[in-house]
């Protein structure tokens, strides 16, 4: 029968996760292999493999909180786009998501190359928060038209579209 993930396995993930969050911000996606990752958790490297599928699916499930956290804040923001300086509150909108190809060039080009992702449990889920973050886009520039802020009266979708491009 197949349930929920037994505690053992449960923390055995967390335990993954934190080395992996941990290997990446000292040394780079690129340059953390999967081995190290196992090492630092203290787990065999098929471990990693069977709970993540490969090391892309690992660095998608070590970062797809901040994700969460990314979203909510751009979400918020969206919804205040209104009257009082849109175009000022839609440039606002896309803050968190700035700051994070800031600060994580490496996991920002996973949203350059989303279309080539390998499909997982994991991939699923960025794929998910990437049309969210579409969504909320798309209705900051809903809200920024609304208030006149769009010149030439675009259809939001067309410039949400625009926008993420350009953030990509």
């Amino acid at each position: 029968m197949v349930g929920r993930p037994q505690q053992r396995s449960r923390d055995t993930r967390a335990k993954i996760l934190a080395a992996a969050r941990t290997a990446f911000a000292e040394d780079g996606f690129e340059t953390t292999s999967a081995e190290a990752v196992a090492q630092r958790a203290g787990v065999s490297k098929a471990t990693v493999f069977a709970h993540f599928g490969d090391k892309t699916g690992l660095l998608i499930a070590a970062k797809i909180d901040g994700l969460d956290t990314i979203l909510a804040d751009m979400r918020a923001r969206a919804e205040a786009v209104g009257r009082h300086t849109p175009g000022k509150a839609l440039a606002g909108v896309f803050l968190p998501l700035l700051t994070l190809y800031r600060e994580d060039p490496e996991f920002a080009r996973l949203f350059l190359v989303q279309s080539t992702l390998k499909d997982g449990p994991w991939t699923r889920q960025f794929l998910e928060v990437c049309a969210e973050l579409e969504e909320v886009a798309t209705l900051a520039c809903t809200r920024a038209a609304d208030a006149g802020a769009l010149p030439g009266h675009p259809d939001p979708s067309l410039a949400a579209q625009g926008l993420l491009a350009f953030f990509y």
